[in-house]
Formats: C-alpha cells, sequence, structure tokens
C-alpha cells in the first residue's frame, strides 16, 4: 500500500492544479505515460482486485494493521484517480470511502482498530488524509466524518493554543501525535497562521531528525506537517531531515541497494518495503503537495522560538 503511495510521487511535479488542491499534481503527467505507469497501473490493479465485498482494502493484514493499510491503499487509489481520472477506479474508491465512513466512532470521532473503538492518534491520520484525496478525486465523503474527526483532535490536544496532540485522550504528547495532528486539523480547514500551529512546531523544533535515532514514521508525518505550515521552520526542518534521511540509506552494491533498513521504532512490524516507501514519502513531500500555507496566501504560523512572525487565529 505505502509503496504504491510513494511510487506515484514520481508522477507529481511542481505545478498546481489550483489554489485549493491538498495534491500538487501536473494532470498532463498520467500514471498510463510516465516512467512508472506500469509498476503503478500493477499495484493499484493488485489492490482493487483484493477490495473486500464491504469496501475494505485492507487485503489479508493482520487485525492491528487491516485498518492502517486500507488508509494507505484507499490514498493510493485516490492519489490515481486524482492523476488520471480513470472511471473504472471511481466505484471502487467509493466503496473505500464507505468502508473507511463505516469504520469512525460515532461518538469520539476517532478511528483505531474495529468499527466504533474510541481511536487513536495515528489511526486518524490516514484516515483524514484518505478522505481529503478522496475528495479531491471527486469522491465527497461526508462533513459530519470531518466534524467528528475534529471532535476526536480536541480530545487528544493540550498546550496554551491546543497544538500539541497525544497518541490517546489523557495521555502525554508526542512529536509523532502532535505532528499529525497538525497535518490533520490543516486538512480539516485550520489556517497555517493559527497559533496552534505554531505550537506544534516549537516541539518539533526540538526534536528535529537525527540519523542516529531513525523514526520514520515520526519524520514522515513531522515533514508534512513542517511543510505545510511553512515559513523559516521549513528549511530548517527540512535540511536536518534530508541530511539524516539520505544517510541513511544503502548505497553499497547489491540487491538492497537504494532501500532503508527497518529503524528500531516501527520498522519491524513494516519491514524494509515500508520502511523505504516512508523515507520516499519524506523526500517526496515539498514536490508532492501544494503547501497550504500558500493556499491561504502566504501566512505562516509564528514560532515562540523567535521566527518574528505574526501569529493569526484561524
Amino acid at each position: 500500500m505505502a509503496a504504491t503511495v510513494a511510487v506515484l510521487g514520481a508522477a507529481a511535479t511542481m505545478a498546481s492544479v489550483g489554489s485549493r488542491c491538498w495534491l500538487s499534481w501536473d494532470l498532463a503527467t498520467r500514471t498510463r505515460s510516465g516512467q512508472y505507469a506500469d509498476t503503478v497501473s500493477r499495484g493499484i490493479a493488485f489492490l482493487v482486485a483484493r477490495q473486500a465485498d464491504n469496501g475494505s482494502l485492507a487485503g489479508d493484514a493482520e487485525f492491528f494493521a487491516a485498518l492502517y493499510c486500507h488508509g494507505m491503499a484507499t490514498i493510493a487509489l485516490a492519489e490515481t484517480v486524482a492523476m488520471t481520472g480513470d472511471e473504472a477506479l471511481r466505484e471502487p474508491l467509493r466503496r473505500a470511502i464507505g468502508y473507511t465512513l463505516s469504520m469512525q466512532s460515532p461518538s469520539t470521532g476517532g478511528w483505531r482498530y474495529a468499527a466504533g473503538d474510541t481511536g487513536d492518534t495515528s489511526q486518524l491520520g490516514w484516515q483524514v488524509m484518505a478522505l481529503r484525496s478522496s475528495r479531491l478525486a471527486g469522491v465527497e465523503s461526508s462533513g459530519q466524518a470531518e466534524a467528528r474527526a475534529w471532535r476526536f483532535l480536541d480530545r487528544v490536544s493540550s498546550g496554551r493554543f491546543g497544538g500539541m496532540a497525544a497518541y490517546r485522550p489523557g495521555e502525554r504528547p508526542s512529536v509523532a501525535m502532535t505532528a499529525e495532528a497538525c497535518l490533520c486539523r490543516m486538512l480539516l480547514g485550520m489556517d497555517a497562521s493559527n497559533p496552534a500551529a505554531g505550537e506544534a512546531m516549537d516541539l518539533l523544533a526540538q526534536r528535529p531528525p537525527d540519523a542516529s535515532q531513525p523514526n520514520a514514521y515520526t519524520w514522515y508525518y513531522a515533514t508534512l506537517a513542517s511543510f505545510h505550515v511553512g515559513g523559516p521552520q521549513w528549511e530548517r526542518w527540512n535540511a536536518r531531515m534530508q541530511a539524516a534521511v539520505l544517510s541513511l540509506q544503502r548505497a553499497e552494491a547489491g540487491p538492497l541497494r537504494g532501500s532503508w533498513d527497518p529503524d528500531p521504532v516501527w520498522g519491524g512490524h513494516g519491514g524494509r518495503v515500508y520502511s523505504t516507501a516512508l523515507a520516499v514519502m519524506t523526500l517526496e513531500v515539498y514536490y508532492r503537495y501544494l503547501p497550504m500555507h500558500a493556499q491561504a496566501g502566504g501566512r505562516v504560523a509564528a514560532l515562540a522560538g523567535g521566527d518574528g512572525l505574526e501569529a493569526v487565529s484561524r
């Protein structure tokens, strides 16, 4: 699932398809004709062929990984529809989104492992990204689902401006969950100039990427959040991120050349393909997406650390 999303990034360019877009696709670049067209086509065909009757794209993933896999696969499918306009994929995407919506807790607004679970921020991120990508592909989800997601984010938030976030309500905030929650808020409509975004970036600045402590999951979401908030903090984060991620890529001759080793945090659960896909997706961020701070007219959040920019609330 994640590997297909990573390869799709090779078809992205700096061209914008509109000031309100999340993706920054050049629609003249089609997965049917690009360098990786066959790889993408076979990956998407595999996912669709294994779609369950209830719309799930998780395949034979184990229980605790199933909804993660479904979310990633839905993102891949939605981005393919957005890029190609392939009508044959639109119905599988609708069914996938229907499954996503059926798994959200109606009371807390979260997602976790089973339908109606209370939820966690890690799971929320993939599902919110799937909903947003699907909307841009022309497949609407539900405003009610987004309102519920906001409800869950409020429950895991902390800090002066609510910019920090925990894995589950009542737990301590972490860098990964703060970054993921910040991204979700922006996908759901929060302006990049909101003080909550600045508060989140303050926390990220305290834990920049360090090759001696690799954490692909944290780096991926932190890079997404930092990029979309923008400003000088993004330039600093990006420099540290590229230095750390590129230094960890296997460069020696042989079958592992070009890949990334699984990190000691979550890498062992996904293996080398997952770890490599996340590394590539992290490096693709700045040319794969149109930054949301640019969509908002260039305003970015002020950092408490002193980037000297005025914070404007949403």
